[in-house]
Formats: C-alpha cells, structure tokens, sequence
C-alpha cells in the first residue's frame, strides 16, 4: 500500500524496476473487466434512456478527454518530466482531441478517422499498453486505461447513434489524414529521436514487434502501412456485414 503511494506521482524513469504490471496479468485484466462493465452499462443506459442521456455522455466524454489530456500535461509538468517525449502525438492523443472535436462540430471528415484508425488504435492501446513499467494504480496507468478507455466508448457512442456512419467509399479521408500528419511527425521524430506514432520503433510487447523482426527497419515502416491499411479496409467492411446481418437500411440518426 505504502509502495504505490510512494511511487504514485512518480515518472518512468523513476519506478524501480519490476514495479510495473505485465500485459494480460491480473492487474492488466482488472482493468481490461472494468472499463468492459462501465462502457456497456453506459451504453445500454443510453438505449434505454434516449438522446437526451445519450447527447449528456457525449458532451461528458468529449470534454472529459480534452480534460485528462491536459491534466497529464500539468501533472508532468509539475513534477519536471514533460518535454519533446511527452508531447499529444500518438494517434491516441490526437483521437482525445478529435472526439472533442466532433462532439463540437460533428464533421463527416472525422468520422471515418475516429472509426477506422483511432477505434481500432485505442483498443489496440488498451490491448498492449506502453505504460506497463508503471505500478497498477499510477496517475500514468489510471490515465491511460481510462482516457483510451474513453476514446472507445465516445466511438461506439457515436456508432450507436449512427453519428457516425462508416463506409468503404469514404476510406480516402483517413488515408488524406496520414498522409497529413505522418511525413512531418516522421520528420519530427528523426530530428529530435522521439518515436510519436510508432513510426520509428514499434511499441515494446505489442504485434508491431513481429514486423520489426520479420521486415527488419525501415522495411517495417511498409509492413506497418500495409497493415493499417488493411485494419482501415477491414474496420469498414464488417461494419457493412455487420449492418447486413442486423438488417440496418435505416439512414444516419444524425448527418450534419
């Protein structure tokens, strides 16, 4: 008890080796249960209770997201470790500012980005998270299970409400939107040796690693686009299998 105390405002560089959790351990598990319980119990609240509940949640989590990430800035901040590594960068950062975004502004262009690539980059985050050298119950580790957490849930909010309406034709514009922010975050990071994206190095303990063993670096970075182009393709075409099998010809709740 006194241990993760002690250690709760710590930085990574800080944690005593062997302090962290391990990926699918209990702790991991735990986690994994609890944001699977809340998300679907506020899911099913919001089938239950209508739009009026279910445009409450979206405002709740959109602002909620833009909350926790600058609240990591300031604790970082505050105990002098936020810098060129800790900048909002990975795709899961960017999807936090996204969501808030759309639940503002509700443009189609987002809808594709936040279904296809940061859905998938979230639960993907949530699946192997890079943040394993910290303790179980960290500032750290309690923002990223619930701030990724979070990101899922808006996404299949917004899916339930059919704001958003994914479609293999409309596939170009999360393919527009890497092609915007990857060459200058890649430039970004041979510069100043950071690895935003994962561009550079994959993420220890997760897939990506088979790739750099298997292609080598840079061979991985085609590897790697390949298969996020190939999760873009498959995200959108089981949702179209999934509306076929459900019968869902019923047009968008909400189209701005």
């Amino acid at each position: 008890m006194k241990d993760w105390i002690s250690l709760f405002w710590s930085y990574e560089s800080e944690i005593p080796v062997g302090r962290g959790f391990s990926h699918f351990g209990m702790a991991h598990l735990l986690w994994l249960g609890g944001l699977l319980a809340v998300s679907v119990l506020l899911l099913r609240l919001t089938a239950k209770q209508g739009t009026s509940f279910g445009d409450k949640l979206a405002r709740f989590l959109g602002w909620s997201l833009l909350v926790m990430e600058l609240y990591r800035d300031l604790v970082l901040t505050l105990i002098g470790h936020y810098g060129i590594y800790e900048l909002p960068l990975h795709l899961c950062s960017l999807a936090g500012f996204l969501c808030t975004l759309h639940m503002l502004f509700h443009r189609e262009w987002m809808e594709q980005v936040l279904y296809t690539l940061c859905l998938p980059g979230a639960m993907a985050a949530l699946l192997f998270p890079d943040w394993v050298a910290y303790p179980a119950i960290h500032f750290m580790t309690i923002h990223g299970f619930v701030f990724h957490g979070a990101v899922v849930l808006y996404i299949c909010l917004a899916l339930a409400r059919r704001e958003i309406v994914p479609s293999l034709r409309e596939l170009w514009k999360p393919v527009v939107f890497l092609c915007v922010i990857v060459p200058p975050i890649y430039i970004f990071n041979k510069i100043l040796h950071t690895n935003y994206l994962f561009i550079n190095v994959p993420s220890p303990g997760s897939p990506l690693v088979l790739l750099e063993q298997w292609f080598g670096n840079p061979g991985y970075l085609v590897a790697y686009a390949v298969v996020i182009f190939l999760v873009m393709i498959g995200m959108d075409v089981g949702y179209a299998g999934w509306r076929k099998i459900r019968g869902c010809n019923h047009p968008p709740l909400n189209r701005y």
